[in-house]
C-alpha cells in the first residue's frame, strides 16, 4: 500500500490516475503489416486460453440490453434451471484490449483528437463591441445564415418589470418582445431599468434569459433590516430593421462549439442520447434563493435556432455581418487556447488508420478507421479483423444480483488541467501572473508557456480487494438508497440504478486465438493475467517480506465507486502451429513463461520503465488506501471503523475553484484591474508517486448540499 506521506487526515485519493503514453515509438517498426488470415504462418500459433475471473469487488454491468440499461445481463446456460448472470464476451474483450494497449504502448483507439475544452469566463461585463442579435435563419447544422442586430448597447431590465409586461414569469423567455419607454440609468457601467411602468409587452426590443445560478441569492437591505431577495436582470436590445446575411468563419464556429461542449446543458444531453436537438429545449430558470420561477431560457446546444437571442462581436457591411465571436450569455465561456487534443499526445500514439501498418494491439485485436475518405471524397472504411475471439464468461454458480442506487457519475472533463495535463512541478502552488490571466489549469494558459503541456496518458481506476472500506459501500451499507433519498434530490437526472453480483463470484471464459507470434501470445496472456508481467515489480521491484501483491483488471461499470475489480488466472488449453494442425505432428512446446518473456523482449526501455514505476502501482489491488478513494469530497473521509457522514461524499466545488492556479479580478472604475483572492495550482500526483493522496478542500458554506439537492 502507498505510504500516504505528506497528506493529513483530510486527504483523499482521486478514483483515477493516468499511465504515461510512451514518448517515442516503443520499438523500431512498431507499426507494421499484420499477419493476415490466409493461413497459419510459420512460427505462429493458434489455440485456446481459458481464463478464470474472480470478482474482488462487486461487478456492475449496465447498458447491455437496449432500453433496459440498469439490468445485469442474464442468459440460459447448461447446468442451471433459469437465466443466470454472465459476463458478455464483448465486455471482457473491451477490458482486455484496453489493458493490452497500455501494456504494449498501443495506439489511442478511443480518443477524440479534435477535442478542445471550454471554460467559464470570469464574472465581469462584456468588452466594447459586443451586442445582442436575433437569429433569423440557420442551416441544417444550426449555423446562422441571417441575423438582426441590436446596434445600441443593451439595457438590463429587472425580472419583476418584465413579469409585469409579459403576464408573469411564464411569459418571460428568450426572444420575448417588449418596448422600453425610458433609457434607464447607468449602474456599474451598464444601462439598467427597474421601473415596471417603463416596460410594455410587444415591440422591437428582444429579451435574453440566462441561467440564474451564479446570481446573488440575497442583497443588502437599504433600511438596515434582514437581507432581501436578490434581483435578477435580463439583457434587452432594440432590433434594427435590416435582416443581414451572416458570415461565420470556420474558426469562429469551431471555437463556439468547443465552448458549448462542456456546459452543463450538453452534459445532461449526453445522458439522454435519444433527445432531439433539432428544436430548442426550454429550461426553467429559478431564483437561487427560493426556487421560484423567473423565466425560461434556451438550453445550450452545438447549434443555434431561429428566433434565438445571442451576444455577438461582429463587423457589419451594407447588408451583411461577419461574426467574430458568439456567446450565449454575458458571462459565457471561452475555448482553451487554439490547440486540439491530438497535438497534446505523441503523434505515433494516434489511432491506426492504415490496415497495412498497425500497432501491436491493432494487429491482435483488429482495427477500424471509419472516418477515412476515398479518392472521390466519399466515406471509406479501412478495417482489419482481429485474431482473437472472446467467449462469454459463465458463472460458477447462480449468483444473486443486488440492486444498486448509484450517485451521479458525470462524463470525463479533460479540460480540468489539474488532473488531465502533464504534471509540472514548477507550477505546483503557483498562480498565473498576467493581469486578468486565465488560470494555469486551462489549456492555452500561461501554464503552456514553456511548451504545450501534454495530456497525461491513459486513464486507469484504482483497484480494490477491500470494497467494504470504499466510501460508496460504507455509506450505503445500512441504507442502500442513501444517495437517492438522503444525499441528492430524487429528481436529480444524473442519479441512476444498476445491478451487481457479489465479490467472490467466479466466472470462466475461453479466448480463441489464431496466427499469433510467441510475443503476440505473451502480450495477450499478460493482459489476461497481470501477475505474469508485473510480479517482481512491486514497490519498484522490492516485494519485501509482506503479503505478495495482487494485480487485477477492471470489468464493467461503477469503477470510480469501487465496482469491477477482478483477478484472473490463465491456462493454455490448446496450442497448435502449422505442423501440428495440418500434418499431425507434435504440439509445440511453447510455455506461458516463454511467451511472456518473448513479449518482454519486444518492449522498449521506456515501456519497461512504465511497467515498473507506474503499472506496478496502478494495477495493484489497494495500493491506494480504499477509504480515501473518492472524487474531491465536500467533507472528511474518516478511517475505517469510524462513522462516515454520507453528505461528505457530495462534490466539493470549492476544490475545483481553489486549485485552478488563477485569481479573482475586478474591474476598477478607471478601467484597470484589481487582483483579489489567489487560488494556488494543485495537481494530481503522478501514477509513480510514493502516495496518490491529495489534500482535500472542504466545500464552503455548505453550498455542495444545496447543489446536490
Amino acid at each position: 500500500m502507498s505510504d500516504g506521506a505528506g497528506v493529513g487526515r483530510g486527504g483523499f485519493v482521486n478514483p483515477y490516475t493516468f499511465v504515461q503514453v510512451p514518448k517515442e515509438e516503443p520499438e523500431p517498426g512498431w507499426r507494421k503489416e499484420p499477419a493476415g488470415h490466409g493461413q497459419l504462418a510459420e512460427e505462429r500459433y493458434a489455440g485456446v486460453v481459458e481464463v478464470t475471473l474472480t470478482a474482488r469487488s462487486p461487478l456492475l454491468l449496465r447498458q447491455v440490453y437496449a432500453g433496459d440499461d440498469g439490468v445485469f445481463p442474464r442468459r440460459l446456460l447448461p447446468g442451471f434451471e433459469g437465466p443466470v448472470p454472465y459476463l458478455p464476451g464483448s465486455s471482457l474483450a473491451g477490458a482486455v484490449r484496453s489493458l493490452h494497449e497500455t501494456l504494449a504502448g498501443g495506439c489511442l483507439r478511443v480518443f477524440d483528437g479534435d477535442f478542445r475544452p471550454g471554460y467559464r469566463d470570469q464574472v465581469h461585463g462584456r468588452a466594447p463591441g459586443w451586442r445582442l442579435a436575433r437569429v433569423e435563419e440557420v442551416d441544417e447544422d444550426g449555423r446562422p445564415l441571417r441575423m438582426r442586430l441590436c446596434p445600441r448597447p443593451a439595457v438590463w431590465v429587472e425580472s419583476a418589470a418584465l413579469h409585469g409586461a409579459l403576464g408573469g414569469a411564464e411569459g418571460l423567455r428568450t426572444g420575448a418582445r417588449v418596448t422600453l419607454l425610458g433609457p434607464g440609468k447607468e449602474v456599474l457601467k451598464r444601462r439598467q431599468l427597474e421601473d415596471p411602468a417603463l416596460v410594455r409587452g410587444g415591440g422591437d426590443w428582444v429579451v435574453l434569459v440566462t441561467d440564474a445560478r451564479t446570481r446573488s441569492e440575497t442583497r443588502g437591505n437599504p433600511d438596515g433590516g434582514a437581507r432581501l431577495r436578490g434581483r435578477y436582470f435580463c439583457a434587452t436590445g432594440e432590433l434594427e430593421d435590416t435582416v443581414r446575411g451572416v458570415v461565420v468563419p470556420d474558426d469562429v464556429w469551431e471555437t463556439f462549439l468547443d465552448a458549448v461542449d462542456d456546459t452543463g446543458d450538453m452534459r445532461r444531453l449526453r445522458q439522454q442520447p435519444d433527445q432531439d436537438d433539432s428544436k430548442p429545449c426550454w429550461v426553467d430558470v429559478s431564483h437561487p434563493w427560493d426556487g421560484k420561477l423567473l423565466g425560461r431560457r434556451i438550453a445550450a446546444r452545438r447549434r443555434l435556432y431561429e428566433d434565438q437571442v445571442v451576444w455577438v462581436r461582429a463587423e457589419t457591411g451594407d447588408a451583411t455581418v461577419t461574426v467574430r465571436d458568439i456567446a450565449l450569455s454575458v458571462v459565457w465561456r471561452h475555448a482553451g487556447g487554439v490547440d486540439k487534443a491530438r497535438t497534446r499526445v505523441p503523434e505515433h500514439a494516434l489511432a491506426c488508420t492504415d490496415p497495412g501498418r498497425l500497432c501491436p494491439s491493432c494487429r491482435i485485436f483488429g482495427s477500424a478507421d471509419t472516418e477515412g475518405k476515398g479518392p472521390r471524397g466519399r466515406a471509406e472504411q479501412r478495417a482489419y479483423r482481429g485474431h482473437v475471439r472472446f467467449g462469454d464468461a459463465v458463472p460458477g454458480e447462480a449468483y444473486e444480483v443486488k440492486q444498486e442506487w448509484l450517485p451521479p457519475m458525470g462524463a470525463p472533463k479533460p479540460g480540468a488541467g489539474q488532473f488531465y495535463l502533464n504534471r509540472d512541478q514548477g507550477s505546483e502552488g503557483k498562480t498565473a501572473v498576467g493581469v486578468n490571466a486565465e488560470p494555469l489549469r486551462e489549456w492555452g494558459s500561461e501554464g503552456d508557456g514553456q511548451g504545450r503541456r501534454g495530456l497525461r496518458g491513459r486513464k486507469q481506476y484504482w483497484l480494490t480487494g477491500r470494497p467494504g472500506e470504499r466510501p460508496y459501500f460504507r455509506a450505503s451499507a445500512d441504507r442502500p438508497s442513501v444517495f437517492h433519498e438522503d444525499v441528492y434530490d430524487p429528481t436529480n437526472q444524473m442519479l441512476s440504478q444498476g445491478e451487481s453480483v457479489p465479490a467472490g463470484a467466479v466466472f470462466t471464459a475461453r479466448v480463441h486465438f489464431e496466427n499469433l507470434s510467441d510475443a503476440d501470445l505473451g502480450g495477450l496472456l499478460c493482459a489476461l493475467d497481470l501477475a505474469l508481467l508485473l510480479r517482481g515489480h512491486a514497490d519498484g521491484g522490492q516485494e519485501g517480506a509482506g503479503e505478495r501483491p495482487e494485480y487485477g483488471l477492471a470489468v464493467g461499470g461503477g469503477r470510480p465507486l469501487g465496482f469491477g475489480t477482478v483477478t484472473s488466472k490463465v491456462t493454455v488449453v490448446a496450442l497448435h502451429d502449422a505442423a501440428s494442425r495440418y500434418l499431425g505432428e507434435a504440439v509445440p512446446s511453447l510455455g506461458v513463461e516463454e511467451a511472456v518473456d518473448a513479449f518482454r523482449r519486444t518492449a522498449s526501455r521506456e515501456l519497461r520503465d512504465i511497467w515498473k514505476r507506474q503499472l506496478a502501482k496502478v494495477l495493484r489491488l489497494d495500493w491506494a488506501a480504499p477509504h480515501q478513494v473518492w472524487y474531491p469530497p465536500a467533507g472528511p473521509l474518516p478511517e475505517p471503523g469510524r462513522p462516515l457522514d454520507p453528505s461528505a461524499l457530495l462534490p466539493s466545488f470549492t476544490f475545483w475553484k481553489e486549485t485552478t492556479g488563477g485569481a479573482s479580478w475586478t474591474e476598477k472604475p478607471d478601467g484597470g484591474w484589481k487582483k483579489g483572492a489567489e487560488f494556488p495550482y494543485q495537481q494530481l500526483p503522478s501514477a509513480a508517486a510514493p502516495s496518490p493522496a491529495m489534500n482535500a478542500v472542504p466545500q464552503k458554506q455548505n453550498k455542495a448540499e444545496r447543489k446536490g439537492r
